[in-house]
């Protein structure tokens, strides 16, 4: 039976949810009283959030590695794995301010296949494209890590290397006409390339130094190909 809660045991009058009596023979155990259940349901929905909270985590790892994805793609070379043009411009203008800031050299080597269409006109574009890719390869393996390379478009590469005077430059591009010059290229045969050197100079934009270093390649494909030209105080030097 249930008893009446007395009023001066400090409580409102209620009903007791405690039995006073025990179970009778053949009756069963009475239910576990209400604060359980909403224990239970407590530790049920906290499950469920952390449950939620992993699935969050989950798919925003995922958005960012899409987001990470899409600006790898934003920024490379599809065949050769490079930085493409926009980049370059991007890393050209932050390297021309810097280089300002701090009154430091820097030098941008421009590179061109030679005679590559024949390349591709005999031995088709899939030979040709492994020929790129293996010169990417071949640049990449001999720059400093400071040093940034770009496929500029075809067969053009451009190295943006800070902090390197013109005469270190050169030095640099030989290098690694040398090394391209030595290699072998498979089907493709033999494979040359012809450099451009240009330095930054005072009031310089990024068109500028670019188009410096586009004209110190054409002179070197004039020249011969296979070569490195230069511009110094207006007169054109060439290493082969």
């Amino acid at each position: 039976m249930f008893s009446r809660s007395r009023e001066n045991d400090g409580m409102h009058p209620m009903l007791s949810l405690v039995s006073s009596e025990p179970p009778r023979s053949g009756e069963s155990a009475p239910a576990a009283p209400a604060v359980l259940t909403l224990a239970q349901r407590l530790d049920e929905a906290n499950r469920q959030l952390a449950l939620t909270r992993s699935l969050l985590a989950e798919k925003q790892r995922e958005c960012n590695e899409l987001a990470s994805a899409l600006a790898q793609d934003a920024h490379s070379d599809a065949l050769t794995g490079l930085f493409n043009r926009r980049k370059f411009n991007d890393l050209c203008a932050a390297e021309i301010a810097r280089s300002e800031r701090y009154a430091t050299p820097l030098a941008l080597i421009m590179v061109d296949v030679d005679h590559f269409k024949s390349v591709n006109d005999e031995h088709g574009h899939l030979v040709g494209d492994r020929a790129l890719v293996d010169v990417a390869r071949l640049l990449s393996e001999r720059m400093r890590t400071s040093d940034a390379l770009c496929r500029w478009g075809g067969e053009e590469f451009m190295i943006l290397a800070p902090h390197l005077e013109l005469a270190c430059a050169v030095q640099m591009a030989d290098k690694l006409r040398l090394a391209i010059a030595g290699a072998d290229f498979g089907a493709a045969g033999r494979i040359t390339c012809s450099f451009g050197v240009a330095t930054l100079r005072e009031g310089d934009r990024a068109i500028d130094l670019i188009l410096r270093a586009d004209t110190c390649l054409y002179r070197a494909k004039r020249t011969g190909r296979n070569c490195v030209a230069t511009q110094d105080e207006g007169s054109a030097r060439t290493t082969a």
